[in-house]
Parts: C-alpha cells; sequence; structure tokens
C-alpha cells in the first residue's frame, strides 16, 4: 500500500490493529470469509471511531461548561472584591490625610518652637543659639539639668531664664 514520506510507520501500526481486529473476529465467528470478515472489522473499526467521536463531543461540551464556570467565578469574584477595593481605598485616603495632617502640624510645631527660642533669646540680647542644652550636655549654672526642676526654674539654658 502507497503512503506518503514519513507515514510508514504509522501505516504499519494501523494494519497491524485491523490485523488484529480481524484475527479475534475469526476466533468469534469462524470462517465465514474474508470479505464478510474484512466487512465486519471495518463496522467494528467505525464503531470505535463513532465512539470516540462521541467522546470527544461529550468532553469538549463538558470543557465549554467549565469554561463559562470559570468565567462566572472570575465575575463573582471579581464583584465580591469591589466593595473590599473600594474600603482599602478609602481606608488608604484616610491614613494619607492624617500622615499629612501629622507632619504639618510637627512641622507648625517645630517652626514655633525654634521662633520662639530665637525670638526669646534675641530679647534678651543674647547671641548664643537659642536652642536648649541637650541632655548629653552639661547644664548652665544655675539649671535643674535634665534631672529637672530642683531649685523651682525651668530646665533651659540661664539666657533664656532671664525673660
Amino acid at each position: 500500500m502507497a503512503c506518503g514520506p514519513g507515514e510508514e510507520e504509522r501505516v504499519s501500526a494501523l494494519a497491524a490493529e485491523f490485523d488484529a481486529i480481524i484475527r479475534q473476529l475469526k476466533r468469534r465467528m469462524g470462517e465465514i470469509g474474508d470479505r464478510r470478515i474484512a466487512v465486519m472489522a471495518g463496522l467494528t473499526v467505525l464503531d470505535r471511531l463513532k465512539e470516540a467521536e462521541e467522546r470527544i463531543a461529550d468532553m469538549q461540551h463538558r470543557i465549554q461548561k467549565l469554561e463559562r464556570a470559570r468565567e462566572e467565578a472570575a465575575l463573582a469574584a471579581e464583584t465580591e472584591d469591589e466593595p473590599l477595593i473600594a474600603r482599602l481605598e478609602a481606608a488608604t485616603a484616610v491614613v494619607e490625610r492624617l500622615t499629612r495632617t501629622l507632619v504639618d502640624e510637627t512641622h507648625a510645631l517645630s517652626e514655633e518652637d525654634g521662633a520662639a527660642a530665637f525670638s526669646h533669646a534675641r530679647g534678651a540680647g543674647e547671641t548664643a543659639s537659642a536652642l536648649p542644652a541637650a541632655e548629653d550636655e552639661p547644664a548652665a549654672v544655675g539649671d535643674g539639668g535634665p534631672a529637672g526642676d530642683r531649685d523651682g526654674e525651668d530646665d533651659y539654658p540661664e539666657f533664656m531664664q532671664r525673660t
């Protein structure tokens, strides 16, 4: 039998399978003639083919149902996520607004403290830094120091206590 290049093995395998069907039919039916056995083998092969086609159609139908179910589940999940996403966005906006407020207030307090200390120092006629002594720096004379207000005066450098 003629076949295309590279198809020899496939045709040989198909011929071997068809021969096996014929032998099986001969064992069951006995010798009823080559023509009848060939027709019955052909019908057997067609029956297998039809069964395979029906199974393929059933599987394709199942695949379509599963794809629809997957799409519906994805849409449902997306719909369920929208309220959560909206709440997260609202919470994010609140946190950002609070952060801006805290930063602005901290900046304003920092400027007020600096301006007050500077004007305090200028009013006293001092040229030294208007910032209070750091805890690790030695305290000014008469200053309660980091331990607190022991002598009834505030814990500020001496030049700030004069005003």
